[in-house]
């Protein structure tokens, strides 16, 4: 397995190598997905199409330039990377989140706006990066899906199985991206409401996107991912890799995100049941007794340093990680609000995970609670979501019985069992009950902000802390906001393109 790292890197890897021909050279950024590969992917065999689902680009929530290197002694061709931002937006507007007044002044100016919830985020000149990611690693993919069938080699299910595999991979960046400049699927108005482009070919000179309708989106996520399945791995062998197990998570979490709950019910218990034929570990930790092997007494304030990377747990189902946690941790820049904190019990052993200190200094004290450990947080599938997902979803159709079972199986993984246990009268409290547990098990991660845009036209159950204070002045999240502009660099490429209110 491949480790990937937060850093810029030097690649060279003879099999990979051969996919990278020398060719055109863009300069600056003038095309639509802002790739800027000195050269052009040219796959000709079985290994060269599986070698690019092992590159750096893939499983991380970063924007990266690829760039064909060579090396200067052997002349052998490679690639380079090197790192252009994070997607860091989502964790910076989450109402779990609160600003370091000390340290507010050292935020980027795109997360000062972002934290405050402006309208316009990004410059003129940026090349934001919750935009620039996912279309980037979409372009890959693209290279896969539309290349593999023509390799030199290999047989037909093999080629097959990557096509799939590149399938749902590109609609899961379509889904990413649509969950930060779409609207939140409203099944009344999702026809006409604007989209996000639909990219199916990897040719950066394509120009004058449109945005397909948020309907027409999901609909190509949802068809891609359901008609991919059968040709997919029914085994998962590598966290890094989408077999049927990470397909049918990703298609549950999308029907979730779109309120069908009672849809992601089919492919939630689809992958309960793959769980099972994993070639690799995939359970839940039981924190009661894993936290003492993970926190450190002496370092209090470095949280659960020993949580393995997100490819090494075993409660990842594919990864997709984020390192935005650990940045604002090592910066002292936003904090757990005591708010959530104080919604932790007293035996939930989660909360050994944060500190109210400076990450390298005791005597530093923080208005909320930092996040430093583990160093990367997986925002992709894993087994608590899928646990809560399902609870969730059981709990909405009126299964409390089996939403309850689910939920506690989590908790009881999080706290001794006495506590876990849940108290509710109806299916509106349990519900409620498994909102909560949602915001515990994911806290100081970002992905409450996609809970927030879920819930947001949930008169029932929007829990969305709409309001915040920096500097004595107060900010409140509109519901515009909970959709970001389209980057100016993006609709200077394509003026056609509609930007949202």
């Amino acid at each position: 397995m491949i480790r990937k790292k937060y850093i810029p890197m030097n690649i060279s890897i003879k099999k990979i190598a051969l996919l990278i021909m020398i060719g055109s050279v863009f300069t600056g950024c003038k095309k639509f997905l802002e790739i800027e590969p000195k050269g052009k992917v040219v796959a000709k065999k079985i290994e060269h199409y599986n070698g690019l689902f092992n590159n750096s680009l893939i499983n991380g929530f970063q924007n990266l330039r690829m760039t064909a290197t060579t090396n200067a002694i052997t002349g052998e061709l490679g690639f380079s990377f090197s790192i252009l931002g994070e997607v860091d937006a989502p964790f910076y507007m989450s109402d779990d989140m609160m600003a370091n007044p000390a340290t507010f002044q050292s935020f980027s100016l795109i997360n000062q706006k972002s934290y405050k919830w402006a309208d316009d985020i990004y410059l003129p000149e940026t090349n934001a990066s919750e935009w620039s990611a996912f279309y980037t690693h979409n372009y890959v993919y693209n290279v896969i899906a539309n290349g593999v069938m023509n390799a030199e080699d290999g047989t037909e299910a093999e080629k097959r199985a990557l096509q799939a595999e590149a399938r749902v991979a590109r609609a899961y960046m379509h889904f990413w991206v649509a969950q930060l400049f779409a609207k939140p699927f409203n099944p009344a108005t999702a026809a006409t409401d604007p989209g996000v482009p639909i990219v199916t070919e990897a040719d950066t000179e394509i120009k004058g996107f449109k945005r397909a309708a948020v309907k027409e989106v999901y609909d190509f996520i949802t068809t891609e991912i359901t008609e991919a399945i059968p040709s997919l791995n029914p085994s998962t062998i590598n966290k890094g890799r989408i077999g049927q197990l990470a397909a049918y998570s990703i298609l549950a979490e999308v029907y979730f995100n779109m309120g069908k709950y009672q849809e992601a019910l089919g492919p939630l218990n689809k992958a309960f049941e793959l769980v099972g034929s994993s070639k690799v570990p995939i359970s839940l930790y039981n924190y009661n007794i894993k936290v003492n092997d993970w926190y450190n007494a002496l370092a209090p304030n470095s949280g659960l340093a020993g949580f393995p990377t997100s490819f090494d747990s075993y409660e990842t189902i594919f990864t997709k990680q984020s390192a935005a946690p650990l940045y604002s941790a090592f910066s002292n820049l936003a904090v757990l609000t005591p708010e959530t904190y104080a919604l932790f019990g007293a035996d939930d052993q989660r909360r050994k995970a944060f500190s109210d200190k400076s990450l390298f200094s005791s005597a530093v004290q923080l208005p909320g609670y930092q996040r430093a450990a583990p160093l990367t947080i997986n925002l992709g599938p894993t087994l608590p979501n899928l646990y809560l997902m399902k609870a969730e979803c059981e709990a909405r159709n009126g299964q409390l019985t089996d939403a309850e079972n689910d939920l506690e199986t989590l908790r009881k993984n999080r706290m001794p069992d006495a506590t876990a246990q849940v108290q509710y009268t109806g299916q509106q409290e349990l519900v409620k009950l498994i909102l909560r547990e949602r915001i515990l098990e994911f806290a100081a991660t970002g992905r409450r902000w996609f809970d927030m845009r879920r819930l947001s036209d949930d008169a029932q159950y929007n829990n969305t802390r709409g309001t915040r204070t920096i500097g004595g002045q107060t900010y409140t999240l509109s519901n515009n906001r909970l959709t970001l502009r389209i980057p100016p660099m993006i609709l200077n490429f394509n003026p056609s393109m509609p930007d949202n209110p």
